[in-house]
């Protein structure tokens, strides 16, 4: 028997293969939001020789990306915390240097 492919005969493997990595960064990412850990951040780009993403794993796909979507709201909620936190420390570091002289 051999393994199921999509519409234009590419292997269904190669998008779960895919799917499985997008899961894993995304898991990594967000945790590293919570811990406060620096991640180096890469644009996606899905491979050039997948096809179209089959039916079956339309659901799990979206699923994906709405996660994604989550760790992107955590992520502009987090860089409007630090720039806060440093709006605040330019303040103080421009009161204090008022009083140095």
């Amino acid at each position: 028997m051999s393994a199921p492919t999509t519409m234009d005969g590419q292997p269904e493997g190669a998008w779960v293969e895919v799917l499985d990595q997008l899961e894993v960064d995304v898991v990594e990412l967000d945790a590293a939001l919570a811990s406060g850990d620096v991640v180096p951040l890469h644009t996606w780009v899905p491979p050039r020789d997948l096809g179209p993403l089959p039916e079956a794993l339309q659901p799990r796909a979206q699923r994906i990306a709405a996660r994604i979507a989550q760790v992107q709201q955590h992520m502009r909620e987090r860089l409007g915390e630090l720039s806060a936190e440093l709006q605040d420390v330019d303040q103080r570091r421009r009161a204090g240097s008022a009083y140095a002289s």
